[in-house]
């Protein structure tokens, strides 16, 4: 799929790459982004989800994208259609008014085939809440949005410089998981760094460490195996990644750049 990302970007004159708000770092491909720099296309970021973190943090990372990079970068909320005026007016200019062709590209579940809908107007890509579940964009396809601009949706990608953890909750479907405990561990961990209370705070839970939270977890929700009597750890971990995809978990970090004090958050 990733060579025919990259026969793509040589056949459209600008690229939308879309990164998921609360995480912008680790949903970037630099390698992508280079790619289509050295073709001397268009390149635009969009932070999209951004319903999901406050607006001020949205603004830093617009600022810090397009101080350190150079890239224009615009956030939007796909699915609420906030700011996807700014986002189709800023296709155009970019397209210096002339009829041309976009290209969505990013990893899975960052909402390309939402922003298709809100551009449209209408549902017209299929959407999926999950990776690789009912809806999900499996094809190339190409959507007229209006008369002068066309718009390629892409399957979900997950770039060879593409993170560990991204890497594991966006490319496969969360039932399908080898070891769901081990992908919610890395996912765990990483909001953990960022507020200790989040997970505690949404589940009602209180606990020592990552398996005591799943063992609780399991116990609350009543998922025992009937054999063994024991708590099935692997139906928690697969509920604490599908909540992050759900937007019912949520933190967001801030640039490098923002003070070690104010860096992380949560809701």
């Amino acid at each position: 799929m990733i060579r025919s990302i990259l026969a793509l970007i040589n056949k459209s004159d600008v690229i939308i790459e879309v990164l998921d708000s609360r995480e912008p770092d680790l949903t970037r491909s630099r390698k992508i982004e280079n790619f289509v720099m050295r073709k001397k296309k268009r390149l635009l970021i969009v932070l999209n989800k951004g319903d999901l973190i406050p607006l001020e943090v949205l603004q830093k990372w617009k600022e810090y994208i397009e101080k350190n990079d150079g890239i224009p970068t615009v956030y939007i909320s796909a699915t609420n259609h906030l700011g996807t005026k700014i986002l189709r007016d800023k296709i155009k200019e970019l397209l210096a008014k002339r009829e041309g062709k976009a290209l969505l590209v990013g990893y899975p579940k960052t909402g390309k085939s939402s922003i298709i809908n809100a551009l449209k107007g209408r549902h017209s890509a299929t959407t999926s809440k999950f990776p690789m579940s009912s809806g999900y964009t499996k094809a190339v396809q190409l959507f007229r949005i209006d008369s002068r601009l066309y718009v390629w949706d892409t399957p979900g990608i997950i770039p060879p410089d593409g993170n560990e953890l991204e890497r594991v909750i966006r490319g496969i479907n969360v039932d399908k998981l080898e070891d769901p405990v081990k992908a919610a561990k890395l996912l765990f961990d990483r909001i953990q760094e960022f507020n200790t209370n989040t997970i505690k705070e949404i589940y009602g839970l209180d606990f020592s460490d990552f398996y005591d939270f799943l063992n609780k977890l399991a116990l609350k929700r009543g998922w025992i195996y009937k054999t063994s009597k024991e708590p099935n750890i692997d139906e928690a971990a697969k509920t604490l990644i599908r909540d992050y995809h759900d937007g019912k978990i949520i933190y967001y970090s801030y640039p490098p750049d923002v003070m070690t004090d104010d860096k992380s958050s949560s809701i």
